[in-house]
């Protein structure tokens, strides 16, 4: 693959001739928006047949999806699958999905790049799908943004509604397909188009023709059920057995079986103490956007860390996640789940992926990015 010499993504300052911010103000999460040519001479770094290669693996989140039209039947089979499965596929109505694949593969990651207008800790992975004449997933709607680039062949996309949990599904499938679709736009999109979709609108896209390729962009939206679950067990964890609920000034109650204001306030404040603090909002938020996603932290790390150190010229690990967090005297970095502390300059140096140089380093930045080295996230930098 050597698409990473044609396509150097750099972070994208207008989608089409509108400016970033335009977009932002005007598009994100608020409706569709498609991009015709918003990457020229767009070429895809990975085939069709590199992608059945993929989904072969164990250790790569792959679906293969077919639709038989005459009976209304789909079906989903999930990697790894056999070899010989794709000998057995139809001509046309199926589809092959492969999860994560900006781990897979440098190429793909360095897509990432361009889409680094939002915040990189919202960016969550690079879905590629292959299709033949007519594959789909069938209407459907996502719970987060997505950039859908057409990378090879044709595929004609339909938006619809906008929908929720209420929104009736088709019954006894290993998918969420819509029951009910209500077209509101119709684009047949080619390669280099880009079409933005905000969370909870219907989509539906068929491929037009053999070999279509699109990559799918989406960002980390967590719910807020996994939010208060997730903080509940970190706070949790920064507590001990004792303490505990205390009212030493109560005072008799004529109804013995009130919970009283001051009770509730009581409790209020106990909460209070970890929801309230920035400190501690902060330190589990940025942990929490960064894990990595399955394969992330095997990708994240190699053998070449410590030589990238000596030659003084390295940077993190492009498959790592990154983010910072500036408190009043230092910053917070965390990578991977983990959290360091560190001075801004090498907090944004690390979180931009930019070459870092030992010999330019004091004494504490050295040793974290020594650490670093030791546990693999440094690679050379380019040149």
């Amino acid at each position: 693959m050597n698409s990473a010499k044609s396509h150097p993504f750099s972070r994208l300052t207008h989608l089409g001739d509108m400016p970033v911010d335009t977009f932002l103000s005007e598009y994100w999460q608020k409706k569709p928006l498609l991009v015709r040519n918003a990457f020229p001479n767009f070429v895809s770094p990975v085939s069709a047949d590199e992608l059945a290669g993929f989904a072969l693996e164990e250790d790569v989140v792959s679906r293969l999806v077919v639709h038989d039209r005459e009976a209304g039947h789909w079906q989903v089979e999930h990697g790894p699958l056999a070899d010989s499965t794709f000998s057995t596929l139809p001509k046309v109505d199926w589809t092959l999905l492969v999860q994560h694949a900006d781990l897979l593969d440098p190429d793909i990651n360095q897509l990432l790049e361009a889409f680094r207008f939002i915040p990189s800790w919202r960016l969550d992975d690079i879905m590629i799908s292959y299709a033949a004449d007519g594959g789909g997933v069938g209407p459907h709607f996502d719970y987060y943004d997505v950039f859908l680039l057409q990378a090879q062949g044709s595929r004609n996309w339909k938006l619809g509604q906008t929908c929720n949990t209420e929104s009736p599904l088709l019954p006894g499938l290993d998918m969420k397909i819509l029951r009910d679709f209500e077209q509101t736009q119709e684009w047949l999109v080619n390669p280099g188009d880009l079409l933005y979709i905000p969370p909870n609108i219907a989509h539906w896209g068929e491929a037009k023709g053999k070999d279509c390729i699109t990559y799918s962009v989406g960002f980390r939206a967590p719910s807020y059920s996994d939010i208060l679950l997730d903080f509940a067990e970190e706070m949790a964890s920064q507590t001990n057995q004792d303490m505990r609920y205390s009212d030493a000034a109560h005072k008799q109650q004529r109804l013995f079986g009130e919970i009283t204001p001051e009770t509730v306030a009581k409790v209020s404040q106990i909460l209070q103490t970890f929801v309230g603090n920035p400190s501690y909002v902060a330190n589990w938020f940025g942990e929490y956007m960064t894990r990595p996603n399955p394969g992330g932290d095997e990708a994240s790390r190699t053998e070449t860390s410590m030589a990238a150190l000596n030659a003084h010229q390295c940077r993190l690990n492009a498959f790592a996640r990154c983010a910072y967090y500036e408190t009043s005297d230092h910053c917070i970095v965390f990578i991977n789940g983990e959290k360091w502390h560190c001075s801004k300059a090498l907090a944004v140096l690390l979180s931009n992926y930019e070459p870092l140089n030992l010999k330019q380093l004091n004494t504490k930045e050295q040793y974290l990015v020594r650490h670093l080295a030791e546990e693999g996230l440094l690679e050379p930098a380019d040149d």
